[in-house]
């Protein structure tokens, strides 16, 4: 079984697919090829982000990726945008929801690679967030030596010493092998 990281699919987001070129119907289209292209039984990681987050943008994404990732073992680390995530006073309701579709659904998750501690988070580290704005949700943030996550809508994966960020925006819309992230994020930290 291959291990891939992804973030970020906003899908059925217009402001998203129209800030990565795309009308939405397209976009979707992209970003859902990626996850069905994974071979059948691999494991995909989705660091948070599936749909801007209205009720009926979230219920479609999460149907979409029923239907296109049905074959993988899917695991959800939630973001912002996700009503799952115990940022939401509604969260512990919204779970039983993002259950029907994911293996599993948490704020953040720790793994071990290499005899070392890596985490899995939506966010990037405390203080670091989109260009030009001020960090929000700091209090949820994780301070720790390594860190997979997604969030920032870059062009390029490495975003600091020890942290990599595995949003789509960062790797053609496709999701990422764990070497990869792996060999990126423990040659700078």
């Amino acid at each position: 079984m291959t291990v891939w990281f992804t973030s970020d699919l906003h899908l059925g987001h217009r402001f998203v697919a129209r800030l990565r070129g795309m009308e939405v119907a397209v976009h979707d289209r992209q970003v859902l090829a990626g996850i069905q292209a994974l071979p059948p039984g691999d494991r995909l990681w989705i660091l948070g982000d599936l749909s801007r987050g209205a009720p009926e943008e979230e219920r479609r994404a999460l149907d979409l990726l029923a239907t296109h990732g049905g074959h993988l073992e899917m695991h959800l680390i939630a973001g912002n945008h996700d009503s799952c995530h115990p940022i939401h006073k509604s969260a512990f309701r919204m779970q039983k929801h993002f259950l029907e579709v994911f293996a599993s659904v948490q704020a953040y998750q720790k793994l071990r690679w290499e005899g070392r501690s890596v985490y899995l988070s939506h966010f990037p580290r405390p203080g670091l967030d989109h260009e030009g704005m001020e960090s929000r949700h700091d209090e949820v943030r994780l301070s720790v030596d390594h860190l997979v996550h997604g969030h920032l809508h870059r062009s390029h994966p490495d975003t600091g010493p020890g942290m990599v960020d595995v949003g789509l925006d960062a790797w053609g819309l496709r999701p990422v092998r764990q070497e990869v992230v792996q060999d990126l994020l423990f040659s700078r930290g």
